[in-house]
């Protein structure tokens, strides 16, 4: 769940924090591209450090967190396409990135869907609320970084 969340937000802020001839030249692409890559490996890194802590076996560790980072890869895909095809012209620049941003807050108010996929105890009005809550929460991370860093 953490790579979910992790993956989604920071893709949301690459793509919200491109600027217009960033996204019609195609360099949103390449950010958000590093964005997604540079996200997996710190998120890989992080959790293999404290699995080691736990005394579980390095590559045993790596190897899991490999694999349970995938979600922030999944998080870039489709907003790298819609902003792929804003540079090709085949949208308009500022449909294409309203798009991804659309995509991914979708994806992090779906938040606590997924979880409750995973876990069959826990209530549909729940998942709904903590979902919404992610999502005016990856908001404010959005608003907070662009206001902070731009």
């Amino acid at each position: 769940m953490s790579a979910y969340v992790y993956g989604n937000v920071l893709v949301l802020a690459a793509v919200v924090g491109a600027s217009r001839a960033a996204v019609a030249s195609g360099a949103a692409v390449a950010i958000v591209a590093g964005t997604v890559l540079s996200t997996y490996v710190a998120h890989v890194l992080a959790h293999s450090i404290g699995s080691l802590f736990t005394g579980a076996d390095g590559r045993t560790a790596v190897r899991h967190q490999l694999r349970d980072a995938v979600p922030v890869i999944s998080s870039g895909v489709t907003p790298a396409a819609l902003l792929l095809a804003a540079a090709l012209g085949w949208l308009p620049e500022l449909l294409g990135q309203s798009l991804s941003s659309a995509v991914l807050i979708s994806r992090i108010a779906a938040t606590g869907v997924v979880y409750r996929r995973l876990r069959d105890d826990v209530p549909l009005r729940k998942a709904w609320a903590v979902g919404g809550t992610a999502a005016a929460v990856a908001a404010l991370a959005v608003v907070l970084k662009l206001t902070l860093t731009h």
